[in-house]
């Protein structure tokens, strides 16, 4: 059974289903979509990681968390006062606002990790590199980085706890510890980057037109899968054109329960789609329990 959802699938459908869930999760500000992107994305990242990498799915949850509580300090409109800070009103509907905006950016972040984890190098390769070679380039070192980055920070900060003993350091110490680590990791990146960008020129990169070492066949259910994805994708916009998905949060929430009751059928083609990704999982935990309870 494939490691990762979706593997099966021609890359060019793994990455419009990404594209139209960010266009859903960036267009509206409607608390129940925003909600929904947000589980149905946090469960997939959730399912690819191991138990050693969990831990990484806590750094979006601190934006939403910072965000909820900075929101209101800023941003003082609404109708339901909590109390008073410094001298200036903190309502809830700032405190639910914010709340829902840093869950919108948590869920990019998750949805942004999910398409890395879904399409690999060499399909983002054959997908873009033909047509935008320099931008398929950026993008892929961009990503490859992130996870070095984090394995080169986690090598040197420990390396250095041995060597300076910042456990027991005053703060200025911790401080200077901290600027030099960065300053390493910033002179290592940039090193890297060269080094691989000089590797790819004396490799002649872009400057012919580059072809692919594989092969992704199309099938009839690659077709079938991007044309329900691309009309899921319009049939959205259709309901934000019509209000079907407008929720006004100042000066004082609207009700999401009677939003529901009056446009459900628009809110359950979002659900099913954001949790796409979850039930083929699960069809193909049942296929393949099937399968080995025959042999």
């Amino acid at each position: 059974m494939n490691k990762y959802l979706f593997k099966q699938r021609h890359p060019l459908v793994i990455s419009c289903y990404y594209l139209v869930m960010l266009i859903i999760v960036m267009w509206t500000t409607n608390p129940l979509i925003i909600a929904c992107c947000f589980l149905g994305s946090l469960i997939i990242r959730l399912i690819d990681l191991q138990e050693t990498q969990k831990r990484s799915i806590m750094y979006p949850l601190i934006f939403l968390g910072m965000i909820t509580i900075t929101n209101p300090l800023f941003v003082h409109r609404g109708g339901t006062i909590l109390f008073f800070f410094l001298n200036k009103p903190i309502t809830l509907e700032a405190f639910v606002y914010g709340f829902f905006m840093g869950m919108m950016i948590a869920t990019v972040i998750y949805l942004f990790q999910n398409f890395q984890s879904a399409v690999d190098s060499e399909e983002f390769f054959y997908l873009f590199g033909e047509r935008f070679p320099k931008v398929a380039l950026i993008l892929v070192m961009v990503f490859r980085f992130i996870p070095l980055f984090q394995q080169y920070y986690r090598e040197l900060n420990q390396v250095q706890k041995k060597i300076q003993q910042t456990n027991k350091a005053t703060l200025k110490e911790k401080a200077s510890y901290g600027l030099d680590l960065f300053g390493n990791l910033f002179s290592w990146s940039l090193e890297n980057g060269m080094d691989t960008a000089d590797s790819m020129k004396a490799r002649g990169y872009g400057v012919t037109t580059r072809s692919s070492r594989l092969t992704y066949p199309w099938r009839k259910m690659d077709t079938v899968s991007l044309l329900a994805i691309v009309g899921s994708g319009c049939l959205f916009l259709f309901y934000i054109m019509t209000g079907n998905y407008q929720f006004n949060y100042y000066p004082y929430q609207d009700d999401i329960f009677l939003l529901i009751e009056q446009h459900w059928e628009s809110y359950l083609f979002v659900v099913v789609l954001a949790f796409l990704p979850m039930v083929k999982r699960i069809w193909e935990v049942i296929f393949w329990a099937i399968l080995k309870s025959k042999i």
